[in-house]
């Protein structure tokens, strides 16, 4: 894949809006996802990463610069300098991680399960070991026979199934407000699994979980990934939805603007104009 990201494009997009400081990594790395151009996350992460590095003095054209010169190096290469940088991470380091990789993981059901793999393929391979997820081997055969777990037990695995479900379906009343009804029965009436798979497997245990991202900001990220998919009820709602969720006007409409500048460089061409709030 042709790289897009350079130093000048990395200061531009955090330097994009004031109100999009804390989460415009993440608004681009799921536009890039969606966009099926996985290997943005790697620059886009040591940005922020190097960036939020101790005793960094966060001059954003220097650490830009560092983060290219990091990852022109050979892969193996790469590993060793990345853990070099990394000895000691920090909380904030640590966070950041987790922050990435729970936004890639919520843009799965958004712009497809096999994009969202290669994206968080690409984030592992250049993320520090000791930022790693501690994780034990499955053996898919042994659990098929019923022999051990197929899963590992962890975070959102461990939550009760109907506890999850109720949350998902109060974060959907938020976000639809007064046409939750009517966006419901839309989908039961077109195919009661598709609801059934929208609420049970998408937003009762990804999109409603906040431990991690905040519901403004998986709303905000939700805009990101369908802004280069013309998919313009689904935005519609979302916009919206982030104004029932908290976010400000001027919030929502960096976060919609940041996915359209990110497209373009992806080469995406929309066939209509994007909706605005």
């Amino acid at each position: 894949m042709v790289s897009i990201l350079n130093a000048q494009k990395l200061v531009s997009l955090a330097q994009f809006h004031p109100k999009l400081k804390n989460i415009w990594y993440l608004i681009a790395a799921v536009t890039f996802s969606v966009c099926n151009q996985p290997q943005e996350i790697r620059k886009l992460y040591h940005y922020a990463l190097l960036f939020n590095s101790d005793g960094e003095k966060n001059d954003v054209r220097t650490v830009a610069d560092r983060t290219i010169d990091l990852l022109r190096n050979e892969q193996v290469a790469v590993r060793n300098l990345i853990d070099e940088l990394y000895p000691q991470p920090s909380a904030l380091q640590r966070q950041l991680t987790e922050r990435f990789r729970e936004a890639l993981m919520k843009s799965g059901p958004l712009g497809g399960l096999p994009k969202a793999i290669n994206v968080l393929t690409q984030l592992k391979e250049v993320t520090p070991t000791k930022l790693l997820p501690f994780t034990l081997e499955i053996d898919p055969f042994k659990a098929a026979r019923g022999g051990e777990p197929c899963y590992q037990s962890v975070g959102r695995a461990l939550e009760d199934r109907e506890k999850t479900t109720k949350r998902g379906i109060e974060h959907w009343n938020q976000i639809y407000s007064k046409v939750s009804k009517r966006v419901v029965n839309n989908l039961n009436t077109c195919y009661p699994d598709l609801w059934y798979y929208t609420l049970v497997h998408v937003y009762g245990p990804l999109l409603s979980y906040d431990e991690i991202l905040s519901a403004q900001e998986t709303n905000l990220i939700i805009i990101a990934a369908l802004v280069p998919q013309d998919v313009i009820p689904q935005l519609r709602g979302h916009l919206k939805g982030a104004l029932n969720l908290g976010c400000d006007s001027e919030t929502v409409e960096a976060a919609r603007n940041l996915a359209i500048l990110v497209s373009g460089w992806c080469g995406v061409v929309l066939k209509s104009d994007v909706v605005k709030l």
